[in-house]
């Protein structure tokens, strides 16, 4: 009887699947803080569109808006030069995400490969013991 199937490598299998989850985990919270940005800027951009003055309106009225305008517009560019800034770390979390599931993916094929080596040598040992018994059970039969 063959002693059961185990990949020499499984700690390190078992390393790099943490080291993916790490980089999914820091991927995703930079991923959604880009998208907390992104969907201030469409709430100002909203903003902006029903923050209309009913006809007539003069004076202070109109300074107000246009400081209140300004005031969005300045906002706005802020977030965006935030986001700006964001998307070299995240592409840099995207590639180590990338590059961390690749060497994960390598180690499960490897780890498969081997699984099938083993489960054919098993077969063929299997086949080998049936083979010996029939012959032992002919040879006593004679």
């Amino acid at each position: 009887m063959m002693k059961r199937f185990q990949f020499s490598l499984d700690s390190i299998l078992e390393l790099r699947l943490e080291e993916e989850q790490e980089a999914e985990i820091a991927l995703g919270k930079a991923v959604s803080e880009w998208n907390l940005l992104s969907e201030k800027v469409s709430k100002r951009q909203g903003l902006k569109k029903t923050s209309r003055l009913p006809a007539g309106a003069v004076g202070q009225d109109l300074l107000q808006q246009g400081l209140y305008m300004a005031r969005i517009d300045q906002e706005i560019g802020k977030l965006q030069r935030e986001m700006s800034s964001r998307e070299g770390q995240l592409e840099s979390l995207r590639e180590r995400y990338r590059e961390a599931r690749a060497k994960r993916e390598g180690l499960d094929k490897l780890k498969e490969k081997r699984r099938a080596e083993y489960n054919e040598v098993r077969k063929r040992a299997e086949a080998h013991e049936l083979d010996d018994l029939l012959n032992n059970m002919n040879s006593l039969k004679e």
